[in-house]
């Protein structure tokens, strides 16, 4: 005859009972104690989410960059055609710190810009910042920097103190720089050439340091005698 399972009998066939029974029993215990922490977990992301997407919404688009006032300014307008008197106009009106700023504005602004330079009575303040310009710049971009530091480096001396020294040595490091790289055209190498041996005229650079491989003679720098010029 069987012996009927009281309350210690129960007690005593759980114990009995093997791992995986036993574990089987608490998984369905820990995962209803675990659910309302992820719900909880998810919900707070959502809301992370949704306050997040709230903000980007609420915040206002970027403003467009309004046209420049310069492409009506008359004085801009007339220099645009090239005229060396209009870009000479310009240049007095706006000193270098004007046609710099203005090279932002890009287009044809810029390259007024560029081409009223070499003309500012101030004009050597320019040096520094055309050249890390030039230095950065690529494709079509560079020539005119370069034109522009070539006409700046290329006037007569003033008799005055010089206005930017540190810049201006630091122009003509970058423009041998330049004149070095065989990845530019030829005839960009050779503005930077020409730039580079105007400056080491008023003694900026050392001329033995600026490439002479584009000169009619051979790879031998112009210092005797002179600067050479660069083929064009």
């Amino acid at each position: 005859m069987k012996q009927g399972r009281g309350p210690g009998g129960v007690r005593r066939a759980r114990r009995r009972a093997p791992v995986p029974a036993r574990l089987a029993l608490a998984a369905p215990i820990a995962l209803a104690l675990l659910a309302p922490l992820g719900c909880r977990r998810e919900q707070a992301a959502a809301s992370r989410g949704a306050a997040s997407s709230a903000a980007a919404a609420a915040s206002p688009p970027a403003a467009p960059r309004p046209p420049s006032p310069r492409l009506t300014d008359p004085r801009w307008r007339l220099a645009a055609g090239e005229d060396p008197l209009e870009c000479a106009r310009l240049a007095e009106a706006e000193g270098a710190s004007g046609l710099l700023a203005a090279l932002d504005d890009g287009g044809d602004i810029a390259l007024t810009a560029l081409r009223a330079l070499p003309y500012a009575d101030d004009a050597d303040l320019a040096l520094g910042p055309l050249a890390e310009r030039a230095r950065a710049a690529s494709g079509p971009l560079l020539p005119p920097l370069l034109e522009a530091l070539l006409g700046i480096a290329g006037r007569p001396p003033r008799p005055r103190e010089p206005l930017d020294p540190d810049g201006a040595r630091g122009a003509a490091a970058v423009l041998v720089e330049l004149s070095a790289r065989r990845d530019l055209p030829a005839d960009q190498r050779a503005l930077a050439i020409s730039a580079a041996r105007a400056l080491a005229e008023r003694g900026l650079v050392d001329p033995l340091r600026i490439p002479a491989d584009l000169d009619p003679g051979g790879s031998v720098a112009g210092a005797a005698g002179g600067p050479a010029s660069p083929r064009p």
